[in-house]
C-alpha cells in the first residue's frame, strides 16, 4: 500500500503538480485504498506509485528514472488510465508523526 506522509500545504497556481493533494483534502496519514475502483491496499507500494505515475513521491525516480526502471527491470504496472479516481482511508488509532513542511526561499517546501 502507500501513505501520503508529506503534503505541499498549498497550490502555488492552477494545476500545480505538487499541490493537488492539498487541494483534494488529502491529509499525512491517509492510505490509497484503491484506484479506478480497484483495491490497492495490499499493493505494493511501487506498483501503487506506476498506477498513480507518480515519480515524484516515488524514491526510484531520486536520480534517474531510466535507471532506476532499468536497475528493477521496467515498471510495474502501466499508469491507471485517467481521470483517475483515488480513494484515500484512515488507519484507525494511527498516530504517525509527519513532517510539516514549511515553504522555502525558492517557492518550495521542506522539513
Amino acid at each position: 500500500g502507500a501513505m501520503a506522509m508529506e503534503i505541499i500545504p498549498k497550490s502555488r497556481y492552477p494545476g500545480d503538480p505538487q499541490g493537488q493533494a492539498y487541494s483534494g483534502g488529502v491529509k499525512a496519514g491517509y492510505v490509497v485504498k484503491s484506484i479506478n475502483g480497484a483495491d490497492v491496499l495490499s499493493t505494493d507500494f511501487l506498483k501503487v506509485m506506476d498506477l498513480l505515475d507518480d515519480e515524484v513521491a516515488d524514491p526510484r525516480f531520486s536520480k534517474s528514472t531510466a535507471l532506476a526502471l532499468e536497475k528493477q527491470g521496467g515498471r510495474m504496472a502501466e499508469p491507471a488510465p485517467t481521470p483517475i479516481t483515488v480513494v484515500y482511508t484512515e488507519i484507525p488509532g494511527y498516530q504517525g508523526k509527519f513532517a510539516e513542511l514549511t515553504q522555502d526561499g525558492q517557492d518550495g517546501y521542506g522539513r
